[in-house]
């Protein structure tokens, strides 16, 4: 990975050195719109417009950095929860299975209780966790509040955002 890089709220990195032209003038526009302090609202309107208007889609790299902004700004707003371990796991998954099918499928993981636990409506077993943790190559890690919210700030990400020239 290049020193280019946005780093998610999760710890994804996404190498913005490889992004297509049109990618790098749509984060040129949202760096500009997020360094304005828009409501997270507002910015979740405005983005997803620019998105569908540049003939981009939730495969490219710039809906992760704006999804992640749209989330940075509802947290600063207190309108939206900071993450927990749920969007840490479905990170690691899509991350190094590329699906959470593959990952399933590859791992003998019941598809079903996954699905309900990453869409909070069950929980994992402390067992359970460790086992899929494992499987992730990831270890569990406690942080203090503080420190996930000051790591979440619009701030933190309004400084990686630099990186797209």
């Amino acid at each position: 990975m290049t020193k280019q890089a946005y780093e998610t709220i999760t710890g994804r990195k996404i190498n913005l050195g490889r992004l297509s032209r049109e990618e790098k003038r749509l984060l040129l526009a949202v760096r500009r719109k997020f360094r304005s302090h828009p409501s997270w609202s507002a910015f979740a309107s405005w983005w997803t417009a620019e998105l569908g208007q540049a003939g981009l889609t939730e495969k490219s790299p710039a809906y992760r950095i704006c999804q992640d902004l749209e989330a940075r700004l509802g947290i600063a707003e207190g309108k939206v929860g900071a993450p927990d371990y749920r969007d840490y796991l479905a990170d690691l998954i899509e991350e190094r299975y590329g699906s959470r099918y593959r990952f399933c499928k590859e791992r003998g993981v019941d598809p079903g209780h996954l699905s309900r636990v990453l869409a909070s409506r069950s929980e994992l077993s402390l067992e359970s966790l460790r086992s899929l943790l494992g499987a992730l190559g990831a270890v569990l890690v406690v942080r203090g509040e503080k420190e996930l919210l000051d790591h979440a700030s619009p701030a933190v990400a309004s400084r990686a955002l630099a990186g797209v020239k």
